[in-house]
């Protein structure tokens, strides 16, 4: 039979948890391919890299490694919710920073309309879609790590008001049925000590060899002014009512 070893579960919510990390690790990846899009135009025409693409880039690659990371950590040993702040927090810092840089350096192509008026060709009405998707899914990931970062408090904070998981005293680990009625009671008489059920098996007489503390105890239950019933060995009729005599069947 196949040994069951006890797991520690895991302290999040599934829909919020994977719902929260999917749209961060869906909204980084659209950032980072349209920055690359845009770093290689550049690079092709001999233009120089801003330095907001930079920043971009990498929030959304560091977005990117410790969403997989923390992920395989979930599924292998569960993920700590002190470890997911920290991976949630830093990548915050850097998303707020590059937001912040967009915003100031590319606010009218932001605020303006994508039409021929402003865009005049085909291609202009593209890359002015471009940049306000790029600003749109960058603020999703902003917003995404924020939740992220309020789940983790959420739980941490319910982590430590429950108590900390300790698998050595787990049903699971001991092999015992959490739905046993009778071993829960056995194992609370004997943890009380002196409640009821101590008290139960004290009333119960300590074996002891020999027949006077049999006949002690028998006495002793007849009440403190009764005298005490002594049992003797043996038949204890008169001899000549139970002798026998050879010559009577002559």
């Amino acid at each position: 039979m196949r040994s069951r070893t006890s797991v520690k579960p895991s302290d999040y919510p599934p829909l919020p948890f994977h719902g929260i990390r999917s749209i961060i690790f869906l909204s980084a990846l659209v950032v980072a391919i349209i920055l690359a899009i845009f770093i290689y135009h550049l690079r092709a025409d001999g233009f120089k890299l801003p330095y907001v693409y930079l920043v971009l880039l990498l929030s959304s690659v560091l977005s990117l490694i410790t969403i997989t990371t923390t992920a395989l950590v979930n599924c292998t040993c569960r993920l700590s919710p002190k470890l997911s702040l920290f991976t949630n927090i830093l990548p915050l810092i850097i998303w707020l920073v590059a937001l912040g840089l967009l915003a100031y350096s590319m606010s009218g192509t932001i605020l303006t309309a994508c039409t021929t008026e402003y865009w005049a060709t085909a291609t202009g009405i593209s890359v002015c879609r471009t940049y306000k998707a790029l600003f749109a899914f960058t603020v999703l990931t902003t917003l995404g790590h924020m939740l992220a970062i309020v789940l983790d408090v959420v739980v941490r904070r319910r982590q430590t008001r429950l108590g900390a998981y300790d698998p050595m005293t787990s049903s699971a680990a001991l092999g015992e049925d959490p739905w046993d009625v009778k071993l829960a009671e056995r194992r609370d008489s004997v943890a009380g000590g002196g409640g009821a059920g101590g008290a139960h098996y004290n009333d119960v007489p300590m074996y002891a060899r020999g027949r006077g503390a049999v006949d002690d105890h028998r006495g002793a239950g007849a009440g403190a002014g009764a005298p005490g019933v002594r049992f003797q060995s043996g038949y204890q009729h008169p001899a000549e009512r139970t002798g026998y005599d050879p010559a009577a069947y002559r």
